[in-house]
């Protein structure tokens, strides 16, 4: 069989910034190449011009992790035209900047599948494809374009580049040789968009062997940080956008009643002002609560028991599956998620490791947080299984490379 040589494209996100990027991706990569003898990736990262220079001083870290990952990472930033969604006059900026740079790069390394991270990576693989149609796509959607720009407020349904994007979307989908999702009603999604296209379900792939913490480890972080006799709630990941700080501030003081010295830990990249306040109209005191500003999240997750993966009710939530989960079930920590979450919640209750929580209804948060309280360990246990036969980046880099073979097969 012909060789995997992969481009996997990220447009407009940062890899140099902090967050999930850099583990989604090099991890990732890294894992495939590792796997199977005859991948070569090159990950080409098109980041915003103005983002790239505010965390340039973490570059030399990042292409010496991917290295390291045995990758070959590029990064060329681009020019910013338009808004996080992309209106319809900015598209052909866009591609005139990035078409060029990624036709270079599937002649100069032999290129047979773009591996196209999210939306804006398809529109600039898909349309390279137009002009050399022996390259292979791989859509891997990461989010739904529409519903994300529908819970930020960008577009409503009626708007003229809402309409245009729909229409772009099915035709993304259509011509796409595999489309990618994390999330069960995603694939729901884009079967009725196209019921034509190839889609596959692989969920944010996480190292569980990272996740990993002794008995006496977990002790001494927890007596460091002040919570060894606490039964302590964990969040991690953005404050504002899609987690509203009062949301969560407000679903932290509905379940807190239910537990013996409650505590919550959370760690974020964001600004806990707004969070903490909405806390302190709750009367809950700053002792109870501890802020960390992007730790490790292999040394502070374990050290909770139990972890929040919970949205209000907006347009995103039935097709969210972040890299929180993952690294929750690796943690071996049982899950809370609110029942909006649909695809989230369906693999709550399929597999044993957390409950569903109605944040409306005082009557289902006691009762399911009795539940949790209860039957922890065996939440934990189920937790760690699905981390290692489900979330894994072993189990997910096989998955890829089996599309992979299939494209080229195909093609």
């Amino acid at each position: 069989m012909e060789k995997r040589r992969v481009l996997y494209l990220i447009s407009r996100e940062n890899i140099l910034e902090p967050g999930v990027l850099k583990s989604q991706a090099l991890d990732l990569a890294g894992k495939i190449v590792k796997s199977g003898a005859d991948t070569k990736i090159t990950v080409l990262n098109l980041p915003s011009i103005n983002r790239f220079f505010k965390y340039f001083r973490n570059y030399s870290a990042v292409k010496k992790y991917a290295w390291n990952m045995g990758v070959k990472l590029v990064i060329i930033p681009i020019f910013p035209i338009g808004r996080s969604f992309m209106p319809v006059w900015a598209i052909p900026f866009f591609v005139l900047q990035t078409v060029p740079l990624v036709t270079f790069f599937i002649l100069r390394h032999h290129i047979n599948i773009i591996h196209a991270r999210s939306y804006l990576s398809a529109l600039t693989a898909l349309t390279v494809k137009r002009f050399i149609g022996r390259i292979r796509v791989a859509f891997d959607t990461r989010s739904l374009y529409l519903q994300e720009a529908k819970t930020y407020g960008s577009w409503v349904e009626s708007n003229s580049n809402y309409k245009f994007w729909q229409g772009l979307e099915k035709k993304m989908f259509e011509n796409s040789d595999e489309v990618v999702v994390q999330a069960s009603k995603t694939v729901d999604y884009v079967k009725k968009t196209s019921p034509k296209a190839s889609v596959s379900l692989i969920p944010s792939p996480v190292d569980a062997d990272k996740f990993k913490m002794s008995v006496r480890d977990r002790l001494n972080g927890r007596r460091k940080l002040g919570i060894a006799d606490d039964f302590v709630f964990v969040y991690s990941g953005r404050l504002g956008g899609y987690h509203d700080p009062e949301f969560l501030a407000k679903f932290y003081s509905a379940v807190r009643r239910y537990v013996k010295r409650p505590h919550f830990l959370v760690a974020t990249y964001s600004d806990p002002a707004p969070f903490m306040r909405s806390l302190k109209n709750l009367d809950i005191g700053d002792r109870e609560v501890t802020v960390l500003n992007n730790p490790p999240l292999e040394k502070i997750l374990p050290l909770a028991d139990a972890g929040f993966h919970i949205y209000d009710d907006i347009p995103i939530a039935p097709y969210a599956s972040s890299v929180k989960m993952p690294e929750y079930a690796s943690s071996g920590l049982p899950v809370i998620v609110t029942p909006n979450m649909v695809s989230v919640a369906d693999l709550v209750r399929d597999n044993r490791f957390g409950v569903v929580v109605d944040p409306y209804d005082p009557k289902d948060i006691r009762s399911k947080m009795q539940k949790l309280v209860k039957e922890r360990e065996t939440f934990k246990k189920n937790a760690l299984k699905l981390a290692r036969e489900y979330f894994s980046v072993g189990v997910c880099a096989a998955k890829y490379i089996k599309i992979y073979d299939e494209l080229i097969k195909t093609g």
